[in-house]
Formats: C-alpha cells, structure tokens, sequence
C-alpha cells in the first residue's frame, strides 16, 4: 500500500532489491515518486510497474533543484508560489536583481527565496543587467576595461587617453561601461567630464608634507587626493604659487613651497665634525666619496641611517660616520689649571653671560684654550668659561712665613729642579707657603715655584758672602758706591784689614758699616804691608850684577855693581825704590830696593835668564819665599793673578812683592804666549813694542832710560824704546813728550787709542802729565809703573781716572 510521495534530492541509483550492489537506473534529482514503506535502509518505490529501491537518505519532503544560472531581474519583478499567473505573491525583485534560477516550468522561472522554491515570469529575466545611461566621461590616461567591478581577471581591452565612452553609473571606485553588447568596468578615477589637456613633465619633485591636492591653482574647492609625505611626483610647471601635478592620471595643484628636490628628512641635531671626515654618497664605506670635512666643520644633520648621519652636500643628500660628530667643537686641551679664589662658570666669554655654577678655589679645571679674558673648560658636557686671571697650574696654598735666600739661589718650576724659572738674590725676601720634600713652596706672580730650603733662614743675611780678607795697600783708597769711578761713600786707610765680598770688574766690594761699597781692586792686597825696614838692618843682594849708585837717582850710569850674597848695611831710605847702604869695606852707595832682601841668598842656584814675554799666571793662591830654602811662607799671591819673573832660580821664579825680590814656586805658574807682545810685522811701532816687552818684570828705577841701570821709570822707557825703534831723540819728562812735538796726532778720547800709541796719564804723582806707557792694542799698556815694568788696563781704575790722552809716533 502507497504510504506517500517524496523528492529524490541528487541524481538517485535505483536498485532491484536492498542487497543489489548494481543500479538498474538513476533517477534525476527533483523526481517525485510513490513510496511503499522502507526496508532498513532503502525505501520501496514503483518505476514502470515494479517494485523498487532507493536509499531512503537520498529522498526529501520537498524537491531540492540543482542552480541552473544566474540572470537580472529587467524590471520590478513580482514572485509566484507556484508555476501559475494566478499565484501571485506580495514579494517582489528590485530591477537588475541578481537571482539564481533552478530549471523553467512553463512560462515560469524557478528561484529559491530563503528555504523556498518560488516563480518569476521568465519574460521578467535577462542574462545581463539593465542600466540606464547616466553620461558621457572621458579616459584621462591609458586604463583597462574589466568585466567585472572587482578589477580581477584578465582585462578586456585598453582604452586609450581622451577616449570618449558612455557610463552606466558607478559600483564602488569603478563605473560601469557598455563593451561588446556587455558591461564592463573601468576605474571611476581614470576618467574625467574633459578630454585632458596634455602638459609637458618638467621634472620630479619630493611632497615635503602631507599636502592637499586642489582642482585650481587655489586652495579652494574639494581636493582631489592627498600626496604623502616624501611622495615623489611627476611635475608640469608652475602657476604662481602652485606647481602642477597629476594625481590618479588628472591634473591637480600642490603648493609649491610643500615641494622639495629631496625627500623631506627633519632637522635632528647640529653638530660638529671631530676629525677630518670623508663625506660619502651612501651611507655605506664603500659608496665614494665626495670631499673630506675637516675637523670642526659645523654640520646640520637630518636624522641617520645605520652608522651614517645624514647631511646636505651640494644641494643633495650625503653622509658621515656618526661617531665622526658631536655637539661641541673640537678643541686641543691646553692647560690643567688650579681654581685660585672662588670663581663663576660663565655659558659664554664675558661677564652679562650667565652664571652656570661656580667653582670653588683648589678645582682642578681641564682647560681647551682661551677667548679673550676667558679660559675655556667643559661643564655638564658643554663648553663653558672662567676667568683666566683666577687659574694658576698649582693649588693655593696658605702662606706660612717669610724667608731669606742665604745665597744667590735658584728658583725651580717643580721639586724635579731640573727648569730654572729665576735666581733669588742674597738677602731677598721671599714668602712661604709650606714645604714639599727637602723644598720650600714660594710664589712668583700667581704661580708657585720652590726653593732648596736649605738655601733659606729666617733672619736676613749681608747682601754677599764673604770671599775672603785684604789689606788696603795705600792711604786714603776711596770706596765708590758703585763698580765705578763715580761717587763717593767713604775712605780706607793704609794697612786697614777688610773682609770682601767679590768683584766686579777691575772694582771689588767692600762694606763700610752696613753699607756696601767698591774700592779699585789694585789698592788691596792678600798681604798685609811689611814696614819699612829701620836703619841698620842688614840686607843681602839677591842678583849679580846689581847696580850701585853713587846718588838716589839712576840718570847716569851705576858708580859699580855688587855681587849676589854681598851684605850691606841700611843706613837711611830713599822713598820706596832707593836704600842709601854701607859696603863690607866701609864705602857707602845707593841701591835699589828690588834687588836687595833681609834674607840671605841661596847660593848654590844661579840665575837664568827667562821668556819675560810670555805670560805668568799663577794657577792657585800660592806661597812665595824669602829665599829658596825658606820654610816659612813669606806672603801669598793671588790665583788668577798675572806675575812678571825676573829670573828663574832652582825651581822659584823671583818676582817682586811690592818692592821686594820674592821666591814663588814655578810648579805654581802657567805660562802661555802674550798675543798682545807678538810682533806683527816690521814697523817702527812692532819695534818700539818689542824693545819694551823684553824688559818685562824690570824694577821701577828713578831717572833710568837704560836696563843697565837696573830698570827704568816710565819716561825713561819711552826714550829707550824710541830709539830702539829708530826714532831717535833726546831725553824728557811726560810733560816735554805731551806738549812737545815728538809724538803726534793727540787725541783725548779713551776709546781713540790703538796699538804702538803712546798714552798719557796726569795727576799721578804730580800735578799735570805725570806719566806714560805705550800701548798694545786699543785697552792694554805696557809701562813702567809701580814698582816694576808690567802691563794694565788703561780702564783699571788707578789709570782711567787720571788718563789724559793719546799720541802717535
């Protein structure tokens, strides 16, 4: 019995029973069959008269039909419950619906309305929508026509620029077009109300900003788009204030100052280059390079990539090693200096600049250089500036007391002692500011410096040390106050003993009371003055061939001459050169004192005769002797001293000591060649030299123009030496040769004379000119003076200040 009627769903296998494995037939989906009851899991149909079975899953209540197509509704379209004009519905498709249709009964169409099967009139359906058209639009640049408004797919066709098409509304950014007796879709922004006017690109520029994009060359009317910042777009010149660009294939304006040749970077930092740099084309080592900057170059940066900083070169962008910059310049650090009294950190050179902080005394400030009064420093890693007066290299340090230098001392740049920055002299007073070491801190200016602390004591010491004692060997020695002839702070007598305290020239010092003075060198001695010997002393001859005198002058030729050895006996002085004596056999004479002692000769040494133009120096202070044999020192002479021999004698070379023979060591001399004595050539004056020089170390001898005599005075010598020198003329005294007419060309400046002059010195002994010596060169005069024949100075000062003048021969 018949228990219904179903739907096949699909396209259904019928078998001949449940068991069959073989289908006998397929029935098509949507078949409506009479059903029997089921059997497990088949259900029993009837098909042509025989029982038969399909699977009871593949059977419905309702029938399920496949999609055929797709088609749009043309008009208002109304939907029917079944495939009959009558059976209309309320419900209705808005034209240009896009429905699904499953398979046409009769006129009918079938569609599917939720879960429902429904019918449209298929006079009612198209295969294509129907658009109306809604105007004509122009291509503004080159587009592909799509089929469908997604864009996707492989375009129909290209449509050229200025193309004119007629549209058929719009679906999302895309309007619709009719193409081949279809619609398609081009994009709504390739089109335009226009044909383009076509302008020429003239370049490409970067939008430095987020920047409108206006219709007009105004910033008015609806924008047509937005360009990015750093958007590189294609420009078609300018109008005024604008540049022309285009924007999804149409022309716009952009603000020309929102455009730029570059990309837009932001300026991040301005900075200083550290070291010369090389400037690269990319950020890379290995990209080349354009130039070098040199170290504090001040770059503008605009921002980096990796390692590089990014800067203008040239109008375009390059870059620097990052770690080659930094805010500051760069400069060379130059001092460490100490704070010396508080003092304000200033932000720049001068005193409006603000007050940073400020820095308390004893700061150890690194210093980079000056600006003016200003030093400058780093603080909080800014450069910043103090005042150079208030920094010193040292630290400050308290003032402990005062000190004197207790000899000329050296004042050291450190305690190392190796840079001297000034000598201190004796008695200078000094302040301390404590010690370091076995050094005394004191300050020269704002700088400390330091002292031996040895060479230091409390209590002020004479201005000179003590260098050693003198006798003052004449009367009335005037103490100048100053190393010249000028002025005049007191007088020495004759005999006075006197410590000294250096020299200065031909001038050494001495001190009257507490003050310091200078007296001419040649009125001390280291010899205090022996007394004239008494009446009656018994004196010995010293030299053979020593010249008796029948007077106490020397102007004619000796009345004999006295063996060495031979005793006299004193009987009455005759100034300083002449002892009037007795013989052995009772006869009286005059000798002269050079050649005669209170001691008794060594006999067994004769005399030999020595180089008298060489020159003696005795190389220490030394002894002399009475004679040879003496064991007792008789005096001392000198070191440095120049001493003129008469003789050598054993291993002594006799010398005066005032008007004395003496004996000195010759292990105690040095002798060397007088380059003054050499002679030159073979003029009259060479001549007029070497006659005097010979006769070096001859005593002084009143009235003697002869060595036969036993030596010369001073004019005397120049009458001998003339007419040595082939210039003959008799005998005068100073006075006849200066006013006289046998020298010439008399000049009087100290400074004029020259070798072979004669000099002329007054006042000496006597009123006027009183004396006379012949010179070596411009300074230097040998003459016989004093008490022997030697050479001096004419600027020592016994003779600078009575020198009268110069004259020729």
């Amino acid at each position: 019995m018949a228990t219904g009627k179903q739907f096949t769903q699909t396209a259904t296998p019928v078998f001949e029973t449940t068991e069959s494995t073989a289908a006998v037939s397929t029935l098509p989906a949507a078949t409506e069959v009479e059903t029997f009851g089921v059997e497990g899991l088949f259900t029993r149909i009837l098909l042509d008269g025989v029982y038969r079975f399909v699977k009871t899953d593949q059977l419905a209540d309702t029938p399920t039909y496949p999609k055929i197509d797709s088609h749009y509704t043309n008009k208002v379209t109304a939907l029917y419950s079944s495939a009959d004009s009558s059976a209309a519905t309320a419900q209705t498709f808005a034209p240009n619906s896009k429905i699904d249709t499953y398979g046409q009964v009769g006129l009918f169409t079938r569609v599917k309305q939720d879960a429902d099967y429904l019918f449209v009139l298929t006079a009612d359906l198209s295969t294509t929508p129907v658009y109306s058209a809604t105007g004509e639009r122009f291509v503004q640049q080159k587009t592909s026509v799509y089929p469908t408004a997604d864009t996707v797919g492989t375009p129909l066709t290209t449509l050229k620029q200025n193309d004119s098409i007629k549209t058929f509304g719009t679906s999302g950014n895309v309007t619709r077009i009719e193409w081949n007796g279809t619609y398609a879709f081009v994009l709504t922004a390739h089109l335009g109300t226009k044909p383009v006017v076509s302008y020429e690109a003239t370049g490409k520029k970067y939008s430095q900003q987020t920047a409108n994009v206006y219709p007009t060359a105004a910033t008015t009317g609806t924008p047509l788009g937005i360009l990015s910042q750093n958007q590189l777009v294609d420009i078609y010149g300018v109008s005024g204030a604008y540049t022309r660009v285009r924007l999804n294939g149409v022309y716009g304006f952009v603000l020309t100052a929102q455009l730029g040749n570059l990309e837009f970077f932001a300026q991040t930092a301005r900075l200083y280059v550290q070291s010369p740099t090389p400037i690269r084309q990319a950020p890379n080592a290995s990209s080349p390079v354009l130039k070098e900057h040199q170290t504090n170059t001040l770059l503008t940066v605009y921002g980096t990539s990796g390692t590089y900083s990014r800067i203008l070169f040239n109008g375009q962008y390059a870059y620097v090693l990052t770690s080659a910059l930094a805010p500051l310049k760069v400069y060379a650090k130059t001092a460490r200096l100490y704070v010396q009294t508080p003092t304000a950190i200033r932000s720049a050179p001068n005193a409006s600049s603000p007050v940073l902080k400020q820095h308390q005394m004893n700061t150890l400030l690194t210093v980079y250089g000056t600006s003016g009064a200003y030093s400058r420093i780093l603080f909080r890693e800014q450069y910043a500036y103090v005042l150079t007066s208030t920094l010193a290299p040292t630290k400050v340090y308290a003032k402990t007391g005062l000190r004197y230098a207790s000899k000329s001392t050296a004042i050291f740049k450190d305690t190392t002692a190796k840079t001297i920055v000034r000598t201190m002299k004796r008695a200078e007073q000094i302040d301390i500011y404590g010690t370091s070491g076995s050094y005394t801190r004191v300050k020269l200016g704002s700088v400390y410096a330091y002292v031996k602390t040895a060479d230091l004591v409390t209590k002020k010491p004479d201005l000179y040390d003590v260098t050693g004692i003198r006798y003052v060997l004449d009367d009335k020695v005037v103490v100048h106050p100053k190393a010249s002839l000028t002025g005049k702070i007191g007088t020495l007598k004759k005999n006075a003993q006197l410590s000294i305290y250096g020299t200065s020239g031909y001038y050494t010092r001495v001190k009257i009371g507490t003050t310091f003075g200078f007296v001419d060198s040649s009125r001390l001695g280291l010899n205090k003055p022996v007394a004239r010997p008494k009446v009656g002393t018994v004196f010995y001859v010293h030299f053979d061939q020593t010249p008796l005198f029948s007077a106490d002058v020397a102007y004619s030729r000796p009345a004999g001459y006295l063996s060495k050895g031979t005793k006299l006996i004193g009987l009455k002085a005759i100034d300083d050169d002449f002892w009037q004596v007795r013989l052995p056999n009772g006869t009286t004479g005059y000798v002269i004192n050079p050649y005669i002692g209170t001691t008794k000769p060594d006999m067994r040494y004769t005399q030999q005769a020595i180089n008298r133009q060489k020159i003696y120096t005795v190389k220490a202070t030394s002894s002399y002797f009475a004679t040879p044999v003496s064991p007792k020192s008789a005096g001392l002479v000198e070191q440095g001293k120049r001493v003129y021999p008469r003789y050598r004698v054993g291993n002594f070379y006799v010398i005066q000591s005032g008007w004395s023979p003496v004996y000195l060591p010759v292990s105690a001399v040095t002798v060397k060649t007088d380059t003054r004595i050499a002679q030159k050539n073979t003029s009259r004056g060479e001549k007029l030299i070497q006659a005097a020089a010979k006769h070096l170390g001859t005593p002084y001898t009143w009235g003697s123009q002869t060595a036969a005599n036993g030596g010369f005075d001073c004019s005397g010598l120049i009458h001998y030496a003339t007419n040595e020198a082939g210039k003959y003329g008799g005998r005068t005294n100073v006075s006849g040769y200066w006013y006289g007419a046998f020298f010439t060309n008399r000049r009087t400046t100290i400074s004029s004379g020259k070798r072979s002059d004669i000099v002329f010195f007054e006042n000496t002994y006597t009123d006027g000119p009183s004396h006379i010596g012949i010179m070596l060169d411009n300074e230097y005069f040998i003459h016989a003076g004093g008490s022997q024949l030697q050479i001096n100075s004419i600027y020592e000062p016994r003779w600078q200040e009575h020198f009268l003048g110069f004259k020729s021969m």
